[in-house]
């Protein structure tokens, strides 16, 4: 066992995430770790080993360099290209990874950003500080649904082989660290909460009335003036991948019966055709008063606007383990009627939205229903208190805190490997 402890200042992170800035498709994890470059990054060296194109496409982002070392905010980040020369270069960087560098995956399932990694430390030619994994979510009972003998099988093979001793797992909710004890591959897990865009924690409470500012899109202070709401009309929105984890299908039939004048507008990419073609289905049976609108994707900049501009953000998502589109949509101004399945709960409570469970649809029409015949009396009122709720939640000190903590714990880890 080697006691040398490495000097915090002088060690590294090295994160590996498939996809990272400026790249926006890929959703919560690119957040994550852009807020926790952000909070920090003054404090800590951050390597970030990426792919050189956004998910889904295969364009390279413009005006990248590939496989060299760019400053990006508050880390240095490398830009792989896709094929073999890629692969031998992340090959090359996890070779030369040593004592003083903590290896943060941020996934369980992929293949090139952690179990190549994983595999090669277990082979003893990656020996990293510590390993920290966060799995992001893919441990709830919902994601391993899918694909779930893959899944399984894996999971399996890593327990027979011990491919995670001595790892610390890093639970982003209490929920999720309750996932990640039912896989029964380690007991070393660690709940340290998202970090919040900085901006957010920069918002005076009750600062706004009828508009929302669109305080998540990277410190803009711009305004969006809000339409009145008026009784009988509801203006929902879906902003998420659409894929069958975040429930769009759901989303359209728990839609279905609601009276009174309803859209509903949903962006993001459709990464997933066979779910893309069964949600138009779904949509092609839908009633008259329901005007229903797919409006492509959208950069992370332009989010707070178009939540801003609707009613209530509908997100009946299987599972999330942050969700921060819903932190995104309460920041702006939007309601939010969600699953039970994200941390994000007792909101009801909070007067700032709903968590409801996904075998109950029809109190998610009942919710609906209500928004519909609402007044803008009411509807003000409960946009008022959704941003006041996220600006606390945004200027929490204790989650930044529990970061650290985690990676001091990681860099003062007993290096067995």
């Amino acid at each position: 066992m080697d006691s040398v402890v490495p000097d915090f200042a002088s060690s590294t992170i090295l994160v590996l995430v498939g996809t990272y800035l400026p790249g926006y498709k890929a959703g919560g994890p690119i957040r994550s770790i852009a807020n926790l470059v952000a909070a920090l990054g003054g404090d800590i060296h951050f390597k970030v080993v990426t792919l050189d194109h956004d998910l889904g496409e295969k364009l390279s982002f413009p005006g990248i360099v590939a496989n060299r070392w760019v400053r990006v905010g508050k880390a240095d980040v490398m830009y792989l290209q896709p094929g073999l020369r890629g692969f031998l270069r992340l090959w090359a960087l996890l070779r030369a990874v040593d004592q003083n560098t903590v290896l943060y995956l941020n996934s369980f399932f992929a293949r090139r950003f952690s179990m190549l990694p994983v595999t090669m430390r277990w082979l003893k030619l990656c020996r990293p500080r510590c390993l920290v994994v966060a799995p992001r979510g893919e441990f709830s009972a919902e994601a391993l649904r899918l694909k779930r003998l893959r899944k399984h099988l894996y999971i399996r093979i890593a327990r027979w082989l011990g491919l995670y001793l001595g790892t610390i797992w890093h639970a982003s909710s209490d929920f999720e660290a309750e996932d990640i004890r039912r896989v029964q591959l380690t007991q070393d897990i660690n709940v340290a909460g998202v970090v919040h865009d900085l901006e957010l924690s920069r918002v005076a409470p009750s600062s706004v009335v009828v508009t929302a500012s669109d305080v998540a899109g990277g410190g803009s202070s711009v305004s969006h003036a809000r339409s009145p709401k008026r009784t009988g009309q509801l203006r929902a929105v879906f902003v998420s991948r659409i894929s069958r984890m975040k429930n769009l299908s759901g989303a359209l039939r728990m839609l279905a019966g609601v009276s009174g004048d309803v859209s509903f507008d949903m962006y993001g990419p459709a990464e997933d055709s066979e779910y893309w073609e069964e949600c138009r289905s779904v949509m092609a049976a839908l009633p008259d008063n329901l005007r229903v609108r797919y409006c492509g994707q959208i950069a992370h900049e332009k989010v707070a606007q178009v939540l801003a501009e609707h009613d209530l953000f509908l997100f009946p998502t299987l599972g999330e383990n942050y969700g921060h589109v819903i932190c995104e949509a309460l920041s702006s101004g939007c309601p939010v009627l969600i699953s039970d399945q994200t941390p994000w709960r007792n909101l009801e409570a909070e007067g700032v939205g709903w968590d409801i469970p996904l075998g109950e649809p029809e109190r998610f029409r009942s919710v609906l229903q209500q928004c519909v015949d609402a007044d803008d009396q009411w509807f003000t009122e409960l946009s008022r208190r959704a941003m006041d709720y996220a600006a606390k939640r945004a200027s929490d000190p204790g989650t930044i805190e529990a970061n650290r903590k985690l990676f001091q714990k990681a860099f003062a880890w007993p290096n067995r490997h």
